[in-house]
């Protein structure tokens, strides 16, 4: 076996006359690279891929970073070298990239969105990556060219429920924005999701949003501040709130006074997520808009959340 370490070595560039043109390489001289975003190749596409090499060759060259010990990793074409050594061909044509900022992993996702089809699931672990490297969602968006939303639908793919996943993995949900809205249902309703997995049927926007309507209903919550307002101290303020028929109407709160003669000193807002109680924390910032940190009431470790994904419970006092 190659040792992958072995590509932490300065690279020996290929001459001038081998960079930039299709190079005929051996195949038995090229490796993928482990850290490639693309996880998951579909074999019967695969399958059909290496007939139509056999039949034609292979109509664009893959691109290789420069050989270290005699051996190429590869940059873009992880599908069609698959594919080439199905159909038991000796060589591939490739070209030699010497510019790793412009053939970055960002270039690999590009590409691979472009051209092969890369899966949501292998998107959603391409943006974890990121995001653990310290990028925030819009920078992510911005280098893949997507907008911010693009990358939070993808984010709903990362530590599914188990429901989710086994219905996400079995496609009877697919796409990113329905299973972002499958779980922002997951976090109101959970019930009503296992309900609608089990059910078998293929489970589509519109669908959830069927699902999701008689969910909905109306709440009214008891909100004291102790800031200063025009409202007397032995009064508070209540807020009635009247959510929408469905997830996408705007909630409409009406504010209404109500004597009431003790005001909290330090407020704390308790939701469910995913089925469990939690409470938000406004103290940490969230890396990106439409995100929220929380903390379960049983344990003391911290996550960071889609906020749709919370349905408000209660507003208490916090005792530390």
């Amino acid at each position: 076996m190659f040792d992958l370490s072995q590509f932490e070595k300065t690279p020996v560039f290929a001459p001038d006359n081998q960079i930039g043109i299709v190079l005929s390489l051996p195949l038995t001289n090229i490796i993928e690279d482990p850290t490639q975003p693309r996880t998951e190749f579909d074999v019967e596409e695969l399958t059909k891929l290496s007939e139509d090499i056999a039949r034609r060759g292979v109509q664009a060259p893959i691109a290789v970073r420069p050989a270290v010990d005699g051996i190429y990793q590869i940059i873009h074409g992880a599908r069609r070298f698959r594919a080439s050594r199905l159909a038991r061909l000796p060589t591939i044509p490739a070209i030699v990239q010497v510019d790793e900022l412009a053939f970055d992993d960002y270039s690999q996702v590009l590409e691979n969105t472009q051209r092969d089809n890369l899966t949501p699931l292998d998107i959603a672990r391409f943006i974890q990556k990121r995001k653990a490297l310290g990028e925030s969602n819009s920078q992510i968006a911005r280098n893949l060219s997507e907008k911010p939303e693009w990358v939070t639908y993808h984010l709903a793919l990362i530590d599914m429920p188990p429901e989710i996943q086994q219905a996400y993995a079995a496609g009877q949900v697919t796409g990113a924005k329905a299973t972002y809205e499958l779980r922002k249902l997951h976090g109101k309703d959970p019930d009503a999701v296992k309900e609608l997995i089990s059910s078998g049927e293929e489970i589509t926007q519109v669908r959830i949003r069927e699902v999701a309507a008689p969910v909905m209903t109306v709440q009214t919550i008891q909100i004291e501040t102790q800031e200063k307002s025009p409202v007397p101290e032995s009064q508070s303020i209540v807020i009635e709130k009247k959510a929408a028929a469905d997830l996408y109407t705007p909630v409409v709160a009406a504010v209404v006074q109500q004597p009431y003669p003790e005001h909290l000193m330090v407020p704390s807002v308790i939701g469910i997520y995913q089925g469990d109680p939690v409470r938000v924390l406004f103290q940490f910032k969230p890396s990106a808009p439409g995100l929220v940190w929380i903390r379960t009431t049983q344990a003391q470790g911290q996550q960071e959340v889609l906020a749709d994904q919370i349905t408000l419970s209660r507003i208490e006092e916090h005792h530390p």
